[in-house]
């Protein structure tokens, strides 16, 4: 650490040298007066706005209507010519006097190619819809795990709900959801399935998220859409790269809880009185209470456990790589660190991660090219014991002491139904702790060979490799009341301490090899592809615990003398795949492209193993008819693509009847051990299809500075794999697992793009946003039920079925006049819609409302780049618009099974004297009327985001090259700054397809750092 700080102080010291010496020199040089005019080199059209810079320095003009131009800069210096469209110029001065620059159109831009199936392909004659993320716009960004580096990504809903260091990895649906099954998409990095959450996010160059006919290469698991992951390459002249940054996380939102105990006292017996029920608290209890408070905060405490319990959260991350590149070899090596430590107190939410990262190639021959790529990725993270510690943390009591004088863990000494087992935020933090290590590796190697009449043959071997070990440790935990010090067991003594492991093991084996061709007759350009694959899934799991420890100080199993559980299992999947492409253009005109895939997976049974998926797009380049003539317009293309997916996910071995353990039964007047088929199966069981249908138009215009794209798409699920259950007296058997069902998606999305400069500054805008109709279309006939919801034909997906609240009664005439509801309803209670007109409110009065619970119809995002003499400052919103969120439960209800209340339920709740209050009167959750899930507790759950802004500056070269350093650039970050949302309770993007806000809240975090290229 000390020869490293003073690594740096050299550094320091040598950039201040450096930028007095530049100084001193600059104040000695004579300018030179330098006019010019700049031309386009096509037409000889003069270009205005050129941006004209004096390299290493902050001066700089910009060309006039006529091109022409007028600078002062020393003798030597480097002009710098730039210019939207165009490629970058430099001039040496030599002289004073008149030059004149010829500017060459950036062609490149065309020629940019995107990864799709097994390969690449020019943006130009692309004819699926596929997204693309340049992880270098995202350079020095706090991004933990890839996935929620896809916000705002067109076309994608990507939804973080849990931010708990180690697991906080966001659920990314690709238009729309489905099925009724899994519906993740596949992620393949470098061509090989695997997860990208186990990647660093510095060792990624791009993703490309195939959204429709594109995916179908990937038939067999491609219907909830493809994400290719490429890992970055060395390029060029040998560099070496280090970045860290260091930042500050808090909370977004936090539940406004009641901290004052007589408030909350006082409360709770308010509601009680209002439901004609006895007190909790007597106002004896209330008065000790409140004069206690001014002497013993210990045995009457004024906790507000949310400040308790949370604090300001820590993330640091270190990057250093090598690479480098010749013609005969290219070779990038890096390691990461990343360190993190939660916003909750102890040590259960503390998470490091290490990476390792190796790309390298070489050309044998002139025909034989060979690589290796490795990503591993070793990490540990802490979680409490119990799993429930934000159950438990919404659930505690402004009355429940923190820890007595002597640290043992305390709790109320007031009697307060609901809470007999005190459960304490601190003891289940600090006092049991698990820890999950996890190592992966996905290691490569691939060969590409050349052979006759222009084919190419590739072949790929990946090895991932899976190890997590779980240790669970349970003590014994007691609270003690703070007034008598006697003890209440919080866990019971038979099966605490108790100590468990879990250990995993995964395998995957992949193995494809692809033959390529290409050829080009005049105008006429042909490709194809034809490969295969082989991918090979195995796990291993096994676990134990015991219990009988004396106590916990030595958390093993032999330690253990009483066996408590143990269990195990091993599972193999196999899929082998066949597929072709074939693409053909004119002129790059008119553009075509056939894929053809099969299928055949281990999960179904012989008979109904393969699936058949073919797809085929067509473009066509409108801008390169000879008809269109055009001032201003680059390019306009034109897109349409049909295609077939597929979807496994069905559990193994779910097409034949197995008999599961532990089916006791009795024999000769004795019970004895055995087994049984619990469940049906149906052995005609095949893949779900996917067919997508997709048109598109692109268009860029005035030398590229705007971007267009729209796409009009419609996703059909048909023979979705879903259990179709059976009535019990049918041998009590859980139903089978059935081809039944049939959804719709049908959507829209648009995005924009427009850069341009003005003099010095260059500046960009982005923006995009999706409509997404999401519609159950046929179940056989069947609805399904779940808390709250309904999935049934004509809506989306999990809608929501509640009762319809039409306000409050007002006064006794209006209850005796209104529908019956149950036997305690009064004045000041909600009042619900006698749908049936029967007079009666029963389970036929549920609505169905025409909104999905787990998915919105709108996503969007939007951000602006500036850059101006080195300063940098980028941004990028996010949101999403028509959804519902249902918070339940506590804090979302006063008093629920005996937790808390927010502070909104003591101001504004109904009363005579505020007939049109927010809130029903207070009462306690357990009421009839508050428990029924209805239109009142339905909040809009749409929310716009602020998700990142980066101020940088990259510090000048001239500075830089006197300490023969390349780049450096610092940075400042916010992350989740900024959200706007009608629902401010709790953080509306943490309770999508949630009830509750038992979670790890969304942080907000402040970070700095800097990149240094050598």
């Amino acid at each position: 650490m000390k020869l490293f700080k003073r690594f740096q102080l050299f550094r320091c010291l040598s950039v201040c040298f450096g930028i007095i010496c530049l100084t001193t020199l600059s104040l000695r040089a004579q300018d030179l007066a330098v006019t010019g005019k700049v031309i386009s080199a096509a037409d000889g059209t003069p270009l205005m706005g050129v941006s004209i810079q004096v390299e290493g320095t902050s001066k700089g003009v910009a060309t006039d209507l006529n091109g022409a131009f007028s600078i002062s800069a020393p003798a030597g210096s480097v002009l710098k010519f730039t210019f939207i469209g165009y490629i970058a110029q430099e001039v040496k001065v030599a002289k004073a006097g008149m030059i004149q620059v010829k500017m060459q159109e950036d062609v490149q831009k065309l020629n940019e190619t995107v990864v799709v199936g097994y390969g690449t392909q020019k943006k130009a004659t692309l004819t699926g819809a596929i997204a693309t993320v340049d992880m270098s716009e995202k350079e020095g960004q706090p991004i933990a795990n890839v996935s929620n580096a896809l916000h705002g990504t067109p076309g994608l809903f990507v939804n973080l709900s849990n931010s708990q260091p180690g697991v906080d990895r966001s659920t990314i649906r690709i238009r729309g959801v489905g099925t009724l099954n899994n519906n993740n998409p596949l992620v393949l990095v470098d061509g090989i399935e695997y997860s990208m959450d186990e990647l660093n996010p510095n060792d990624i160059e791009s993703i490309s998220v195939l959204k429709d006919a594109a995916a179908a290469i990937y038939g067999s698991r491609g219907a909830n859409g493809v994400i290719l992951v490429t890992t970055k390459k060395g390029r060029g002249t040998p560099r070496v790269n280090y970045g860290f940054y260091r930042g500050l996380q808090k909370a977004t939102y936090l539940p406004d809880v009641i901290e004052d105990p007589i408030q909350y006292m006082r409360l709770k017996n308010q509601a009680l009185i209002n439901e004609n029920k006895a007190v909790d608290y007597s106002d004896a209890e209330i008065a000790e209470y409140q004069e206690g408070m001014k002497t013993d905060p210990i045995t009457y405490p004024s906790n507000n456990w949310y400040k308790i319990a949370l604090k300001n959260g820590m993330i640091q991350k270190h990057d250093l790589s090598v690479s480098g590149s010749t013609e005969d070899y290219q070779y990038r090596l890096s390691l990461g660190f990343l360190n993190r430590d939660g916003i909750m107190f102890g040590p259960g939410n503390h998470a490091k991660n290490y990476s390792l990262g190796l790309n390298a190639s070489m050309n044998v021959t002139k025909k034989l090219k060979v690589g290796v790529t490795l990503d591993g990725y070793y990490r540990n993270y802490t979680i409490p014991s119990y799993n429930s510690f934000w159950q438990y943390l919404s659930r505690t009591l402004p009355i429940l002491t923190d820890t007595l004088a002597d640290g043992r863990y305390g709790n109320s000494w007031l009697r307060t139904p609901g809470r007999n087992n005190w459960e304490n935020p601190r003891m289940l933090a600090y006092g049991a702790i698990s820890t999950k290590l996890v190592q992966r590796f996905l290691a490569t190697v691939f060969a590409e060979y050349k052979l006759p009449f222009d084919i190419t043959y590739n072949i790929k071997f990946g090895v991932d490799k899976y190890d997590g070990l779980l240790s669970e440790n349970f003590p014994r935990l007691q609270t003690f009341n703070p007034k008598t010090g006697a003890a209440i067991n919080w866990n019971s003594p038979a099966t605490a301490p108790r100590f468990g492991k879990t250990d995993e093991n995964d395998l995957n084996i992949h193995f494809y090899n692809t033959l390529n061709w290409a050829k080009s007759f005049n105008k006429h350009n042909v490709s194809a592809m034809i490969g295969a694959s082989y991918d090979n899934f195995e796990t291993d799991q096994f676990n134990a615990s015991m219990t009988g420890y004396k106590d916990d100080l030595l958390p093993v199993l032999d330690a253990g003398t009483i066996w408590n559980a143990t269990s195990g299992n091993i599972t193999r999947d196999v899929i082998m795949s066949y597929f072709s492409r074939v693409n053909y253009d004119f002129d790059n005109k008119y553009l075509f492209e056939f894929t053809f895939r099969a299928d055949g997976s281990a999960r179904f049974a012989k008979g109904n193993r393969w699936g058949y998926f073919p797809a085929m797009s067509a473009g066509w380049r409108i801008d390169r008819e000879d008809f269109f003539q055009s001032n201003f317009i680059d390019q306009l293309k034109l897109r349409a693509s049909w295609g077939q997916l597929g979807n496994q996910a069905v559990d193994l071995y779910r097409y034949f009847s197995t008999v599961s353990l532990g089916q006791d039964y009795s024999f000769g007047g004795t019970l004895s051990s055995g087994g049984a088929v619990t469940a049906y199966s149906d052995p005609t069981i095949h893949w779900e299809t996917t067919t997508t249908y997709n048109g598109g138009i692109d268009l860029t215009m005035w030398k590229n500075r705007i971007g267009v794209t729209i796409d009009v798409y419609k996703k059909r699920t048909s023979d979705i794999l879903r259990p179709v259950e059976l009535p019990s007296q049918v041998g009590n058997l859980a139903g089978a697992q059935r081809n039944v069902g049939t959804v719709d998606n049908t959507g829209v999305e648009f995005t924009l793009q427009y850069k341009n400069n003005f003099n010095e500054l260059n500046y960009s805008f982005f923006g995009n946003v999706a409509y997404n109709k999401n519609e159950v279309i046929d179940l056989k006939g069947e609805i399904l039920y779940g808390s709250g919801t309904i999935t049934q034909a004509g809506y989306p997906l999990e809608s929501y079925f509640i009762y319809e609240a039409d306000g409050y009664f007002q006064n006794d005439a209006e209850v005796a006049k209104g529908p019956t509801q149950s036997n305690d309803v009064r004045p000041g209670y909600i009042r619900y819609k006698d749908v049936t007109g029967d007079g009666a409110i029963t389970g036929d009065d549920r609505v169905v409302i025409n909104t999905s619970s787990i998915l919105p119809k709108y996503t969007f995002g939007f951000g602006l780049n500036l850059d101006y003499k080195g300063v940098t400052l980028s941004s990028a919103f996010q949101g999403i618009a028509g959804v519902k969120v249902y918070p339940t439960a506590n804090l979302a209800y006063p008093f629920n099974n005996g937790a808390n209340a927010t502070k909104e339920w003591a101001t504004d709740t109904w009363t005579p004297e505020n007939p049109n209050a927010r809130f029903p009167i207070l009462t306690t959750a357990s009421t009839w009327n508050f428990s029924q899930r209805s239109t009142f507790w339905l909040r809009d759950g749409s929310y716009l985001r602020l998700k990142n802004i980066q101020l940088g500056y990259n510090l000048p070269q001239s500075w830089l090259s006197k300490v023969k350093i390349n780049r450096v650039n610092v940075y400042v970050n916010a992350e989740n700054l900024v959200t706007f949302s009608k629902y401010d309770d709790f953080d509306p993007e943490s309770l999508l397809d949630r009830t509750n806000v038992y979670t790890y809240p969304m942080l907000k975090t402040f970070s700095a750092g800097l990149n240094v290229t050598l």
